[in-house]
């Protein structure tokens, strides 16, 4: 992948919304588990980092049976910190442009192809049908651009648990969410991709009956 060298996945989480005493990453869907999805996704990327805290173990062995040169990245403070913290722990080091993956999100094949040839001179932001029990909602301009993230009332599209991070985004220990993070920077470029995010049983079960639609 020439457009992406560095890419972030974070999974420190819980996941105790779930109820399966395990992170997310670790959760099987399908014939494999979530966190393979991603390294086959990225395997063109020559740096990836995943950002690890609860049963940070489990995931190194785990990770390290597909791909020997990922770097792991502790959050030991995961209990009591959030998504942002858990970027800016990873990203300290890096000049350049990054993929930011939230780690318990399955995204579509193609789509998420046609994301990466997309990244190019400024921040993007994947956005998605709602679809998920706890949405973000992706607020849009007739640009497509996202003007505003928020919780309160239902919209068309969600954040998609993806974004390509230019010097026009800034994300720090500072920030709550990664999508407080992007705030400071709206409006951003958005581009569609089909995923599915694995917050809680009742998303779990929605993303296996619609695996079909991932080319996974």
């Amino acid at each position: 992948m020439e457009n992406v060298k560095h890419a972030i996945i974070i999974m420190a989480g819980i996941g105790s919304r779930l109820g399966l005493d395990t992170t997310k990453g670790l959760v099987k869907v399908g014939e494999k588990k979530i966190v393979d999805y991603h390294l086959d996704r990225l395997k063109d990327v020559p740096d990836v980092r995943i950002v690890v805290g609860f049963q940070k173990e489990k995931v190194k062995e785990h990770v390290k049976k597909v791909r020997d040169d990922v770097k792991f990245i502790t959050n030991h403070d995961f209990r009591n910190t959030s998504t942002s913290y858990s970027v800016s722990l990873a990203n300290k080091d890096l000049d350049e442009p990054y993929l930011l993956i939230i780690g318990d999100v399955l995204f579509n094949k193609t789509d998420f192809e046609n994301f990466i040839v997309n990244c190019k001179n400024e921040s993007l932001v994947g956005i998605t049908p709602s679809k998920t029990e706890d949405a973000i909602f992706a607020e849009l301009n007739d640009d497509n651009r996202v003007i505003n993230f928020q919780r309160e009332y239902p919209l068309d599209y969600e954040y998609a648990g993806i974004t390509y991070v230019t010097n026009d985004v800034k994300i720090t220990e500072n920030d709550n969410y990664v999508v407080d993070a992007l705030g400071k920077s709206l409006p951003l470029k958005t581009i569609f991709i089909e995923s599915y995010e694995i917050d809680t049983k009742a998303d779990l079960e929605l993303a296996k009956k619609n695996l079909h639609k991932l080319e996974l």
